[in-house]
């Protein structure tokens, strides 16, 4: 690929991305019902299957939605004021993040017993979606992701505020090679602040894939894509490693126009689901496959808990985020909040711009 243009064919939906998010939502289903569960006690009335030895590693799905957030994000901002942006991504989040909360916490009151019962407290931090950083645990453990989200956003959100909305692209591949510096240089800095390591470099990845599928190949963003995968491997030659960098390379292979551009029936719909399934399949699945599964019935009991968290899903997505009653009334809601204290800090930040640059040009009418 080459040019420097973003051509049609690059802002159009790429539909193998939305298989690939459902992919990564049933490799994290997989994950916590034939593995995660069992181990950590959530699901007592089985035991694990040899399967399991193949699902320990569906907690991989996350990593590539992490990269999915990154490569979607240029066109999440592009031609967007800081206001439009954050309460576009507030919808994405919040309204189906809320109700799937209540459906979580209703099953909890009834089916979670000592283990994954809770509290009114602990519901009512939750409704932030960063209730680790205010001293309550998660309603549902999968809610740890969304804190990366939100983190990864406001970052967006701040450049946007700034004016570098329009830079955000060719500032991708800098953060790679910056966290492969922390990584290589400082590694106990990766680990300890946000934006200089960890799971941010799965943003970073998707976000440099996307510049190269709008932009093509240079020097600048071929070396941010290769920081990118050294820091996601560790350096290192692990099993682990290994399935990272087939994550890796899945997400890498939308560059290549053929892949871009294959119609996936049904794809739509599978990426519509994935945000709900994911918010709802968890715990829910643990408690009703520790109430009804046995080692006999297992197999039918997975069966039906996935059917019925899918169907789940689906009603969530229909009524919550696709229903135009319930879209105008998120909007409304979260434009006249989050929208608008977007809109006062874009405003602000733009009158400090238009001050500086009168300033600086009064030192320049003076000193000519």
């Amino acid at each position: 690929m080459s040019g420097t243009g973003t051509s049609s064919s690059a802002r159009a939906r790429v539909e193998i991305v939305d298989c690939m998010r459902l992919a990564a939502a049933l490799s994290v289903m997989a994950y916590h019902y034939l593995y995660n569960g069992i181990r950590n006690g959530k699901v007592t009335s089985i035991s694990h299957e040899p399967i399991a030895h193949i699902a320990q590693y569906g907690y991989l799905g996350v990593n590539l939605f992490f990269m999915i957030s990154g490569f979607v994000i240029t066109a999440s901002v592009r031609g967007k004021t800081a206001r439009r942006f954050a309460v576009g991504r507030a919808l994405r989040l919040y309204p189906a993040f809320w109700v799937a909360l209540g459906i979580t916490t209703v099953f909890a009151l009834v089916l979670g017993g000592d283990r994954m019962g809770v509290t009114a407290t602990q519901v009512l931090v939750n409704l932030t979606m960063i209730p680790s950083e205010l001293g309550q645990p998660y309603v549902d453990g999968v809610y740890w992701t969304l804190l990366y989200e939100l983190q990864f956003y406001v970052m967006v959100f701040v450049l946007v505020v700034c004016g570098q909305g329009r830079r955000l692209a060719a500032l991708m591949p800098a953060w790679a090679l910056l966290m492969l510096y922390i990584d290589v240089a400082a590694p106990q800095l990766g680990g300890a602040a946000p934006y200089l390591g960890g799971y941010f470099v799965w943003f970073a990845a998707g976000a440099v894939i996307a510049s190269i599928v709008e932009s093509g190949w240079s020097l600048y963003r071929g070396a941010g894509l290769l920081a990118a995968l050294l820091s996601i491997t560790d350096l290192e030659m692990s099993l682990t490693s290994g399935l990272e960098t087939l994550v890796f390379l899945m997400m890498l292979s939308t560059v290549i126009p053929q892949v871009r551009s294959l119609r996936v029936p049904g794809s739509a719909t599978a990426g519509a689901l994935t945000y709900p399934l994911y918010l709802l399949h968890a715990h829910i699945g643990y408690m009703l496959l520790d109430r009804f599964a046995t080692e006999s019935t297992k197999w039918l009991a997975y069966a039906l808990v996935t059917g019925f968290v899918l169907a789940l899903a689906y009603l969530l997505h229909v009524t919550v985020e696709r229903h135009p009653l319930s879209r105008r009334f998120w909007h409304w809601l979260l434009d006249g909040t989050v929208g608008r204290a977007a809109g006062l800090l874009e405003a602000g930040a733009e009158a400090l711009r238009t001050a500086e640059g009168r300033r600086r040009r009064r030192r320049e009418t003076l000193s000519a």
